[in-house]
């Protein structure tokens, strides 16, 4: 008796590939009824609104757009863009500048325009249909240029400087202009396209024979041509193409931050080697008071005189040398951190909060000086620039690789919400980082308390003692921090959680002297402030390390 034939086996990957298949199937149809109901529904809500309705709220956006840019444009598009002082700087010897003033004047304009086409869409003649049109073709004209300055800008700033501006922020900033200009360029379209309807033209008294242009592109679209499977294949391409490259890259922007680099070599810590030396203080003048002497009105320069305070309160009683060795932590023998981060690099990174000058001297103008010094003095690798990130996407570093300090400072006030409060919280008590506070005068010491009080209800304020870890390695400072301009205090001060400093808070304003020129104080001055800098990222390297590294 004959045994049955088996049937061939059939591989895994053409068993999976075929499931695929038929899942996509099944998602392609969905979506195309789902399109063909919107559609329709859409068509069914416009149809008791006449066509002087439709165009006339579409130039009403397009007007507010367009004289709300002509007006705020600038300010808001370097705002939007997160372009400072340094970057404006690079372009200042471009014609770009001049170029996008100009381009914001004629946006104004072709406001001004819109606003005329949508008061006048309400008068059904044949002039109206004309002005639309005009208005139509100048709003696509300076969106075309809008889309070329915001492509060219990026990629100027990026030459002229990448240490300034590098790679990551061209791209960033180029996904984030062509995220924002495709919106516009949708509404643009479709202006266009009402204005070649048949309906249109009858609306407005416009006899033309025959099919319009517009009413062959909505019937083509309609019936996807004479090969509607070619068409719906084409546009499923042209579809996931953009999805891909500029819709996917935007929506997943921020839901990973890159992880932090935590050196994990082994070594002990280095403590500076120090030498006494007293500090002889000048004997101060006297004034007799002759009454018959003429009189001099003089007084001395403000400025001069805060400088000087600064110089002679800031005196150490030490003279500081050099580190024998390396900074390093876990284990015996020399410092080893350097030589066991591997591709990781030191980063500065600051906070943005709202109300305030969160940005103060930022970039090179104070924290890359920092960081510089901070490689030379320590042997570190660096990042090739300092960053600033809003303070909820603290939570999107992955797990033991945030960022062991983050650095805020400002001279105004500081406005945070309750969640951002919580995360702060979150990142200082859980997640192991500590909070590099710096006061930059104003009423920023008033606001970032405030803020404390907010996050930490539980914790007080404590003078930080002359003899703490932060003030004896690597460096050692005898006096505590230097008190520098001491806006609101002279003794550096923090807050402890589980017997770890979880907020340095310097009052005497560190960044102002890491700033090129260190703001008129002598560079030994400045090679304090670098140098409690120093102490505190070294502490918080080390409190972050044994947290996630040593248990």
């Amino acid at each position: 008796m004959a045994r049955p034939s088996r049937q061939p086996h059939t591989p895994v990957t053409a068993r999976v590939a075929a499931a695929c298949c038929r899942v996509l199937t099944a998602v392609h149809d969905a979506t195309c009824v789902g399109l063909r109901r919107l559609g329709d529904d859409l068509t069914r809500l416009l149809r008791p609104f006449p066509w002087s309705c439709r165009l006339g709220v579409l130039g009403a956006i397009f007007a507010g757009v367009g004289i709300n840019l002509g007006v705020f444009g600038h300010r808001w598009l370097i705002q939007a863009a997160e372009l400072g002082p340094e970057h404006l700087k690079l372009l200042a010897d471009s014609a770009s500048p001049a170029e996008c003033r100009r381009l914001l004047l004629l946006i104004g304009i072709v406001g001004v325009m819109s606003l005329a086409a949508a008061l006048l869409a309400f008068i059904r003649v044949r002039l109206v249909l004309a002005w639309l049109k005009v208005t139509g073709a100048a709003i696509a004209v300076v969106w075309m240029w809008f889309l070329a300055l915001a492509v060219r800008i990026p990629g100027e700033l990026f030459h002229a400087d990448r240490m300034v501006f590098d790679e990551s922020s061209r791209n960033d900033l180029w996904l984030h202009a062509v995220a924002a200009w495709l919106p516009g360029a949708g509404l643009i379209l479709l202006f266009l396209l009402c204005l070649v309807l048949q309906d249109v033209h009858d609306f407005y008294g416009s006899r033309h024979r025959g099919p319009l242009l517009g009413d062959r592109m909505v019937a083509d679209l309609r019936t996807h041509g004479g090969d509607p499977r070619f068409r719906t294949s084409w546009y499923w391409a042209g579809f996931l193409h953009v999805f891909l490259i500029f819709l996917l890259p935007f929506m997943l922007r921020g839901c990973m931050e890159d992880p932090y680099g935590i050196p994990k070599g082994s070594g002990e810590q280095i403590v500076q080697v120090v030498k006494i030396k007293k500090i002889k203080k000048k004997k101060e003048d006297k004034m007799v008071l002759n009454m018959n002497s003429a009189i001099l009105f003089y007084r001395p320069e403000l400025d001069d005189r805060i400088l000087e305070e600064v110089q002679e309160e800031t005196l150490d009683t030490y003279v500081a040398t050099s580190l024998k060795d390396k900074l390093g932590k876990g284990g015996k023998g020399k410092g080893g951190w350097p030589n066991g981060m591997g591709n990781a690099q030191v980063r500065f990174i600051r906070l943005e909060y709202g109300g305030g000058d969160w940005d103060q001297q930022m970039g090179k103008g104070a924290d890359y000086n920092f960081l510089i010094e901070f490689s030379r003095l320590t042997g570190f690798k660096i990042a090739d620039s300092t960053e600033h990130i809003p303070i909820h996407k603290l939570r999107r570093f992955p797990k033991d690789r945030g960022p062991p300090f983050v650095f805020i400072t400002g001279s105004g006030r500081i406005s945070v919400n309750a969640a951002d409060a919580k995360t702060l919280r979150w990142y200082c008590t859980k997640e192991g980082g500590m909070i590099f506070a710096d006061n930059g005068g104003g009423s920023f010491n008033s606001s970032f308390r405030s803020l404390m009080r907010r996050v930490f209800p539980e914790l007080e304020w404590v003078d930080i003692a002359s003899d703490d870890p932060l003030y004896r390695k690597p460096y050692l400072f005898p006096r505590g921090a230097p008190p520098l301009w001491h806006h609101s205090g002279t003794r550096a001060v923090g807050l402890k959680h589980n017997g770890r400093w979880v907020v340095f808070y310097h009052q005497g304003d560190l960044n102002d002297a890491w700033q090129t020129g260190h703001s008129g104080v002598s560079k030994h001055v400045a090679s304090q402030a670098y140098k409690m800098g120093v102490n505190v990222v070294n502490y918080a390297f080390n409190q972050y390390y044994s947290l996630h590294y040593e248990q």
